[in-house]
């Protein structure tokens, strides 16, 4: 009994080891990465549909929306911002041009649409058809429509200045000049608008299903660009973030919906460029290619780089250095 007592105390004792060794072997930790303060950051984005991206910043008092053409004058001086969001290719020849700053994503991927005003009766595009585009010949509109449709139907062009004066000539079936016209290239939201006053108008084509069908990539408009001064932490935490809103809003676009909801009515406009119901509306859509109709998303710019550059051919911009992108 004695040697048995003895070998249940060896063993109590050999347990007790056991527990104590497992329970104070050390658990190697995760690096808790520390938290970056991104509130002083400055950020400007154009009136429009960039706007959407940033539902979750109206309220930021460093966030400030301006006229596309006051861009122009940000990329350098006192007043140009930490983050700065402009079309693709202005941002590319700014850089081109001195501007300290480098591309670093891509939050819209085209909102463009053909529409048909209801006048055309074969209901098909013919060379003799007037044809709307907006800007000039220079300008993106025009730049898109002839890599997808050539030259054929120049001589029924018609430009009109701007997006809301093309969205009146669908809306009405007439061009600012009077001219009947058959169909109109027009991006969203003023599309959606324009449609709702013309019960004949139909959407033609999804510019974004035909630009992926010829070229088999995605289209590129927006981008943002930090300032060369913003240093990588910060750069990579802000680019994060915005990815996760932009992703949080297409699976839940109530999310938009709340953050617009700052302001309301004439004011709302005046601070977007849009109205924030017709836009959650065209946003709750689908384009042909599955996306939301807004064309809203996220890439971080140096890995799509080849689609970048093959977008930029279009305008004849040379394939882009890595140098200028944000890694």
């Amino acid at each position: 009994m004695k040697k048995l007592f003895t070998l249940l105390m060896i063993l109590l004792l050999l347990c007790g080891c056991g527990t104590s060794k497992k329970e104070e072997t050390p658990v190697e930790e995760t690096p808790v990465e520390e938290t970056v303060d991104l509130s002083s950051l400055t950020i400007v984005t154009p009136k429009g549909a960039p706007v959407l991206a940033f539902y979750d910043q109206i309220s930021n008092e460093n966030y400030s929306r301006v006229t596309a053409d006051a861009i122009s004058a940000l990329w350098s001086g006192d007043a140009s911002p930490d983050v700065l969001v402009v079309d693709l290719t202005s941002g590319i020849k700014a850089i081109g041009n001195g501007a300290e700053y480098k591309l670093a994503a891509i939050i819209t991927f085209g909102n463009f649409y053909l529409s048909s005003t209801g006048n055309d009766e074969d209901e098909t595009m013919d060379a003799d058809d007037k044809i709307v585009l907006f800007g000039n010949e220079n300008m993106l509109p025009s730049k898109i429509w002839h890599y997808l449709y050539g030259a054929d139907y120049d001589e029924s062009l018609i430009y009109e200045a701007d997006a809301q004066t093309a969205a009146a000539a669908l809306a009405s079936g007439k061009a600012s000049d009077g001219t009947d016209v058959d169909y109109v290239f027009l991006a969203q939201p003023a599309l959606f608008a324009a449609m709702k006053k013309n019960e004949n108008a139909k959407l033609f084509a999804d510019i974004q299903e035909v630009y992926k069908n010829k070229s088999g990539l995605d289209m590129i408009q927006a981008a943002v660009f930090l300032k060369n001064t913003v240093d990588e932490a910060t750069g990579n935490a802000f680019l994060q973030n915005l990815s996760n809103s932009i992703s949080a809003a297409i699976a839940d676009p109530s999310l938009a919906e709340e953050g617009l909801g700052v302001y309301t009515g004439d004011e709302a406009t005046a601070q977007y460029g849009f109205n924030p119901t017709v836009v959650v509306n065209v946003f709750k859509q689908k384009n042909a290619l599955g996306n939301n109709a807004m064309g809203l998303g996220y890439a971080k710019a140096i890995d799509i780089k080849s689609d970048i550059d093959a977008f930029l051919s279009i305008f004849g911009i040379d394939e882009t250095a890595e140098e200028i992108y944000f890694r």
